[in-house]
C-alpha cells in the first residue's frame, strides 16, 4: 500500500527528545570548557608558585584539562 499524497512517512522525534539533546551538548561543551580553564588556572598557580618567567606549566595544564575534557565527551558520547 502506498502512503497518501500530503502524508508524511517518516517518523518525527518528540519536542522534548531534541530539547534533551541539546542540553546534553550543551553540557558536554560546559564540561570540555570548564576541564581546560581549571587546567590552566591550575597551571597559572604553579607557575606563580616556582616564579617560572614562561607559563610552561600552564600551557601543560590547559593541554591536560583538554584530553580530560575531551576523554570525557568521547565516552559521554559513546554512551549516547
Amino acid at each position: 500500500m502506498e502512503p497518501q499524497l500530503g502524508q508524511n512517512n517518516t517518523q518525527q522525534r518528540p519536542k522534548k527528545q531534541g530539547k534533551q539533546t541539546i542540553m546534553r551538548f550543551a553540557g558536554l561543551g560546559t564540561t570540555l570548557a570548564a576541564s581546560i580553564g581549571l587546567g590552566a588556572i591550575g597551571g597559572r598557580k604553579l607557575d606563580e608558585y616556582f616564579a617560572l618567567e614562561k607559563p610552561l606549566i600552564t600551557a601543560a595544564g590547559a593541554l591536560l584539562g583538554l584530553a580530560a575534557g575531551m576523554w570525557s565527551v568521547l565516552r559521554n558520547i559513546k554512551s549516547m
